[in-house]
């Protein structure tokens, strides 16, 4: 199990915010095309406290192995949103979309995703287009390491406060809705 705290800055531009980064030292992890596979049980749309996918993805042009994740929210204070995180790889996307419906799951969304990463003062930065048809807005996730920097790179950024969320991908699709 992995335990990370996240945040979403909306209502941004990532070509800007990528200039930032990049003027400011940041390393860049590299680009992620991601095909996202959702699930929830049949009679609600989605977990309790969080989320099961299947995510494809290739960085810079190689493909990495597939894998079944459940993204579970364990805290959310402070517009910081605390998950663990259970992963395992499988080898067959069919296989597992089958096993997961006969055990009474449905797949929810499939979207597409690009994600351009960066490392800045030890923190990872996501900077998220989606499929329009899943999530029309570019927003940014920061994922941190050290709860004690999050002010500091908010400010640093400039980043208006309104505009930062602990929501999940999800809790921002069901308001689109």
């Amino acid at each position: 199990m992995d335990r990370e705290l996240e945040l979403k800055i909306l209502n941004i531009d990532l070509n800007e915010m990528e200039k930032k980064l990049i003027s400011k030292g940041a390393k860049k992890l590299g680009v992620e095309i991601q095909k996202n596979h959702t699930f929830s049980p049949q009679n609600r749309s989605e977990f309790p406290n969080g989320y099961l996918r299947i995510r494809e993805k290739t960085i810079d042009g190689k493909r990495l192995d597939t894998e079944l994740t459940f993204k579970e929210s364990v805290d959310s204070k402070d517009d910081v949103r605390v998950n663990n995180e259970y992963t395992t790889n499988i080898t067959s996307t069919s296989n597992m979309i089958k096993i997961l419906e006969e055990i009474g799951l449905v797949e929810r969304y499939v979207g597409e995703k690009k994600r351009v990463s960066y490392e800045y003062k030890e923190q990872r930065f996501d900077l998220d287009t989606w499929s329009k048809d899943v999530y029309p807005d570019p927003y940014m996730e920061i994922e941190f390491t050290n709860v004690n920097l999050i002010e500091e790179i908010l400010d640093e950024f400039d980043i208006d406060r309104d505009n930062v969320t602990s929501e999940s991908i999800n809790e921002l699709i069901q308001k689109l809705k």
